[in-house]
């Protein structure tokens, strides 16, 4: 039982939009009108600034990092805690408060690696950053850190569930940017008849 019920409580802790909740206390419009369907920190970012960016940011990492802790105390098991990393994740992307809309995943991965391998997800921030800083193309920086992360896990772990953790949270955000793609393709049909 407290398994289950540390995975609702993770889904509902990602569920909490940081961004959704700074823009309204910067007095700006609600973010579920957004055109292409995300509530982020990246969104937060374009219309606020850095300092409004950076603590949504800050919330959503804390928010992931907190589930992934409360499951580790509650179940004793490093495996639960993982997959409350995950459903917090799913319930930053996709939140029950949100009519299913929500972020793409990139702070509520750090804050669930950041709470189950922190050294790895280190370098793979290192990694992404100058992959994003040379490269221009902060979604190539991303993938680039997730793989760092994956191998670095794998060197220090072996294979095995800690070495795919970082892949199957990256995973979720390329399920959320299909969806919003496929979502955009049919908006540009829609708009042609």
């Amino acid at each position: 039982m407290p398994a289950v019920l540390s995975v609702v409580a993770g889904y509902l802790l990602g569920s909490v939009s940081s961004s959704w909740i700074v823009v309204r206390l910067f007095g700006k419009q609600d973010m579920r009108s957004e055109p292409d369907g995300t509530i982020s920190a990246a969104s937060v970012y374009y219309k606020l600034g850095a300092f409004p960016y950076a603590l949504a940011a800050l919330m959503d990492i804390t928010l992931a990092a907190a589930a992934v802790i409360l499951a580790r105390l509650l179940t004793h098991s490093s495996s639960i805690a993982m997959l409350c990393g995950l459903a917090a994740m799913a319930g930053h992307n996709w939140s029950i408060f949100l009519r299913f809309k929500g972020g793409l995943g990139a702070t509520a991965m750090a804050g669930a690696l950041a709470a189950v391998m922190p050294w790895p997800l280190s370098y793979g921030l290192v990694a992404a950053g100058l992959t994003g800083i040379i490269a221009h193309r902060p979604g190539l920086g991303t993938a680039v850190g997730v793989l760092t992360i994956f191998f670095v896990a794998l060197i220090q772990n072996g294979a095995g569930a800690t070495a795919v953790y970082p892949l199957s949270l990256f995973s979720l955000m390329l399920i959320k940017r299909f969806q919003l793609a496929r979502a955009a393709g049919r908006g540009m049909l829609g708009s042609s008849k």
